[in-house]
């Protein structure tokens, strides 16, 4: 999948941010904070793994390429047919259909207590996707969100 040009930007600016001798390369150390930076908070165990893949010969520099690669492995993974009523709701809520954008935190949560009526606590579930505490869902985001198994766990806590 061919990177937008605004994606490209965002990569190199928070890549820059973070390449503090200019040389193209940035700590693997850092590679945690600039998936950050481009929206694509990682949990720490997961950034490990990753820095595994990509640092060739455990130098601890990623190199800009390696990073836009692993952007765009991680921005558009598993995203394939079965995944576009995923899209398509993402849009409905107010997000794009090339899942940039993003869904305000508040109409999901009115849209699913009272257009939907449902009991769970989607506050909770949102605190727990919307980990840099913006109040909007980023696409990753909205998707982990649907993924939850909290309708499945909450349904074996039933007697």
């Amino acid at each position: 999948m061919n990177l937008q040009e605004e994606d490209i930007e965002q990569c190199q600016r928070a890549f820059n941010d973070l390449d503090d001798r200019g040389e193209g390369e940035i700590m693997a150390d850092d590679l945690e904070l600039a998936l950050e930076m481009v929206g694509l908070k990682q949990k720490p165990h997961k950034v490990h793994k990753l820095i595994s893949e990509i640092d060739d010969g455990n130098r601890g520099r990623i190199k800009f390429k390696e990073f836009l690669t692993l952007f765009a492995k991680l921005k558009y993974a598993g995203l394939q047919d079965d995944d576009q009523d995923m899209i398509d709701a993402f849009v409905a809520m107010g997000g794009n259909e090339d899942t940039t954008g993003n869904v305000d935190a508040e109409k999901l949560i009115r849209i699913i207590k009272n257009e939907f009526e449902l009991t769970i606590d989607i506050e909770g579930l949102i605190k727990e996707v919307d980990t840099d505490g913006s109040g909007v869902i980023e696409f990753g985001e909205f998707k982990e969100l649907l993924k939850t198994n909290y309708l499945q766990d909450d349904e074996n806590d039933v007697p």
